[in-house]
Formats: C-alpha cells, structure tokens, sequence
C-alpha cells in the first residue's frame, strides 16, 4: 500500500483516532484549497468540516490504486467549494429575481417619452410571439434562457424571435425621427 494510502486502512475497521491524526495533518492544506475556492475563512472552514464527514461515511469507496488518499480528499474539498459558490450564485439569481417584482417599473418608465408612440405602433407590427418575447427581455428584464424556461420553448426559438424582432422593429422606426433622451 503507498505511503500516502496508510491511514484508509486503519479507518476501514472504523478506528476514529486515526482518521483524526489524518484530518489534524492536513487540516491547513484542505482549508487553503477551499479558501482559494471561496474567498471566505469561515465558509472555507465549513466546507473541510463537511468534507471530513463525507471522507469518513464513503471511505469504503476510496481506491488505492487508483491514486492516492490525498488526492482524492483534495478533490472532494474542491468539488464541495465549488458546489457552494454555485449554491451562493443560485439563491443571489433567485433572490435578484425575487426583487425584481418589487421594483416599481412606472418610476423607470418617462410619461413624456414622445417616441412611445412610435415604438408601441412598431411593437404592434410584430407577430404576437416576437412581442412578448421582446417585452419579456427587454420591458421585465427577463433573459433569454429565463424566457425559454417561463414559455417552455427551445432557448434557439427565442433568440430567433429576439433577432427576427428586432430586425423587423428597426424596419418599422425611423431611427432619424427618434428623440433620444
């Protein structure tokens, strides 16, 4: 058995003093890799003790000669850090989502905007698909993926609509007329 593979033997017969030799060895090595992931002490201390207790319930599934027993605890310990910051990255989408139904779009919307006219007419000029898509991304904020997902149609659908659209809309307006603000 390697060198390195030594205290998963101990650990098969459930010996717990061995397994804590092992983690108090290389407690600063898991936690400045998780550290690096995340850029956070106290989540990175979080993550080598959710990596202890996931080494020692699946150590039965630990391959020696597959590599060694380091190198599969360090890649547990990157994979946990990466699961987090994918964890923190959906619940800040889910929460900006959550938010932006609470923002008052008629604050945003200028009652004097004299091309309104112009681009509302433009707008009813599209077929009935294009212009919810196009109100969908660019009136609610919605992307293009987050509409597939709300109209249940192919991500490809809806660029093409999103293209075709806007195609047709600067068709449709006079650009030199517009008023920019």
């Amino acid at each position: 058995m390697n060198e390195g593979n030594y205290a998963i033997a101990y650990w098969d017969n459930g010996n717990e003093e061995h397994f804590k030799i092992f983690c108090v060895e290389n407690h600063q090595t898991l936690l400045r890799i998780a550290r690096r992931i995340v850029n956070d002490q106290q989540i990175a201390e979080e993550i080598v003790q959710d990596v202890y207790l996931e080494v020692w319930n699946k150590r039965s599934y630990f391959q020696p000669d597959k590599g060694k027993l380091s190198s599969w605890v360090n890649q547990i310990t990157r994979n946990r850090a990466i699961d987090r910051i994918k964890k923190e990255q959906r619940h800040f989408k889910e929460t900006v989502v959550e938010d932006r139904h609470l923002v008052d779009r008629e604050l945003y919307i200028q009652e004097d905007f004299s091309n309104k006219e112009m681009i509302c007419g433009a707008l009813q000029s599209l077929k009935a698909e294009q212009q919810e898509v196009l109100k969908l991304i660019y009136i609610d904020g919605y992307s293009q993926a987050e509409v597939a997902a709300k109209k249940k149609i192919p991500l490809g659908t809806v660029k093409s609509r999103v293209r075709l659209g806007m195609r047709k809309l600067k068709e449709a307006i006079d650009l030199s007329q517009l008023e920019l603000v």
